[in-house]
């Protein structure tokens, strides 16, 4: 409409400018100049109502796939979506190109469509002019563009996926916070910044190659553009100076015969691969959840309120990681009687973290029962279960948030209820956290990140105490099950000391499953089971099992040399 504006503008002025004020010719500009300046304003109105709708509509796209992502990866029952080689791989693809900027979809579609109907728009105005000619650019414009697209197809990033993520990767090393001392300690600056220059050399040479191909094809195209818009340059030009053709016509030819190139633009389409191939990576994503989640489904509908009252005995259990050619459990038989306190010993890869994982429902058995009071696992709720599972993992999260979000998590269903506050200093008097709560700026409102304005961080041992703090509200919430995952391993002496005198209160009328390498805290268990070779091998009381002179009192007494003469007693510092 602004093209056909100007052009008619051209076209009347002549007469305008010799004409009087009151002419018609001198309205005619005026009713022109209005139109114009009116579509102008409706331009700008229509572009920033786009922008907020594209805006609008790109985030929720955004958050809807990372969400769709969230939700495929944690409706996973079991652990395999990021242990199992196979799935791991699919999840953590899905992870990543999710939060690739997905929304690029909405704005190449926006764009596209916007682009060709200014191209189909400006082939109407060629068409005014002269038929042939807008069909003649329109056919040519159409074969430039389809070349160019699978040009881009060719050269799509996701072909060489493997190799982008490996630069990715080595770029992540180079830049993640928790990976910066050890990157600076080994020396290892040069040597990143060489490997990812190798790498994005590689892939831009094999991207050059890509691009080679079709270029041929794409020159003669090129040149055809050229030859047929240089034709028709010439035949109104020789139009006009014969008169058959006036100014307005000619210019509206050159506006129409400009805006027709965009018949070939690429940014559109290009957006839109790049958008929408993160679309079957999640699909993908959520079907092979499903689908594994139908063979290993194993949530029941018993409740597990009030569990366990008797016992968790693991029956004739058989478990490995698939993938990894061992067996960590072979038909293993073990009884945690309820309200007592279990420390379990072994060497890495005895299978103590797995023991925890089958007990928390994490992981599935390949054969055997876990009984939960003599009902299968597999048969209770599993949110249920786990509601009624406290633990602290020996990699627990740091959470940046505030401190009442990071202990607060533990009984997350009680964080908007008055009360909270009081019982997170409750927990975390006990996990004898209450001195770090009591030197943070803002109290429970503290961010606890350094990287966060306003925030702080922890020391390692201050970590451990919010994350035990964490645990022992879940208790308070209504847990039955208290698992320790070496809750002393970033704890100085004096703190170690102080929770293991507080060790039997914490534990006290809790089904209690505690794993160290600290015989300090295992000792302090009611009944300590040695695992070896998928097996128990030894189990009973501290003293009992240093009588038997096995292997619990060689692995006590060789930590006991390294703390003193000997002796037992020293290992409590």
């Amino acid at each position: 409409m602004f093209a056909a504006l100007v052009a008619y503008l051209i076209t009347i002025l002549p007469a305008a400018a010799s004409s009087g004020l009151n002419s018609a010719a001198v309205a005619d500009v005026t009713f022109a100049l209005a139109g114009a300046a009116f579509v102008l304003a409706a331009q700008e109105v229509t572009r920033a109502a786009y922008e907020v709708a594209r805006w609008a509509l790109y985030r929720r796209y955004e958050e809807h796939l990372t969400g769709r992502v969230i939700r495929a990866a944690l409706g996973a029952g079991t652990l395999d979506v990021f242990e199992r080689p196979d799935l791991a791989a699919k999840t953590d693809r899905a992870v990543r190109v999710a939060g690739l900027e997905p929304g690029d979809l909405v704005d190449g579609l926006s764009m596209k469509w916007s682009l060709q109907a200014q191209g189909v728009a400006a082939a109407v105005l060629v068409a005014t002019v002269s038929v042939p000619a807008a069909a003649i650019l329109l056919l040519v414009w159409i074969l430039v563009g389809n070349r160019l697209q699978a040009n881009m197809l060719r050269a799509d990033q996701f072909t060489w996926e493997d190799a982008v993520h490996a630069a990715s990767y080595t770029h992540r090393i180079g830049l993640r916070q928790e990976w910066a001392k050890e990157v600076r300690i080994f020396g290892l600056v040069g040597w990143l910044s060489d490997r990812y220059g190798r790498q994005t050399s590689r892939l831009l040479a094999e991207l050059a190659n890509a691009r080679k191909v079709g270029q041929r094809s794409l020159t003669v195209l090129l040149g055809l553009v050229v030859v047929a818009n240089a034709a028709v340059v010439a035949l109104a030009t020789r139009a006009a100076v014969n008169g058959s053709l006036d100014v307005g016509a000619v210019v509206l030819l050159l506006q129409g015969m400009l805006g027709m190139s965009l018949l070939a633009d690429q940014t559109g389409d290009d957006l839109i691969e790049y958008g929408a191939s993160r679309v079957p990576v999640v699909l993908e994503l959520e079907r092979v959840v499903a689908d594994h989640s139908s063979t290993t489904a194993h949530s029941g509908a018993v409740s597990a309120s009030g569990r366990p009252a008797e016992a968790i005995v693991f029956e004739e259990v058989t478990f490995g990681y698939p993938g990894a050619g061992k067996i960590i459990f072979d038909r293993l038989n073990l009884e945690i009687r309820a309200g007592t306190s279990v420390g379990i010993v072994g060497l890495n890869g005895a299978g103590k973290t797995t023991l925890i994982k089958l007990l928390t429902g994490l992981e599935v058995p390949q054969s055997g029962r876990i009984l939960v009071d003599g009902t299968d696992l597999r048969a209770i709720d599993q949110e249920s279960w786990r509601r009624s599972v406290a633990a602290i993992f020996q990699d627990f999260v740091h959470y940046e948030m505030s401190a009442r979000d990071n202990i607060g998590l533990g009984a997350v269903e009680q964080l908007t209820q008055p009360s909270i506050d009081g019982e997170i200093r409750c927990a975390a008097a006990r996990a004898g956290a209450d001195a770090v709560l009591g030197g943070l700026p803002h109290g429970l409102d503290t961010t606890l990140s350094s990287r966060l304005e306003g925030g702080v961080d922890l020391s390692g041992g201050q970590w451990q105490r919010v994350a035990l703090a964490r645990s022992l509200l879940a208790v308070h919430g209504g847990a039955r099950v208290l698992v320790l995952d070496e809750p002393t391993a970033q704890l100085d002496v004096r703190a170690e000391a102080d929770l293991y005198n507080k060790f039997l209160d914490l534990t006290a009328g809790l089904t209690s499953v505690v794993i160290s390498h600290r015989f300090s805290t295992i000792r302090r268990s009611s009944r300590i089971i040695v695992l070896d070779g998928g097996h128990v091998i030894e189990d009973g009381s501290h003293e009992r099992l240093l009588v038997a002179e096995g292997v619990y009192a060689r692995m006590f007494r060789k930590q006991a040399m390294r703390f003193g003469s000997g002796d037992e007693e020293d290992i409590d510092g």
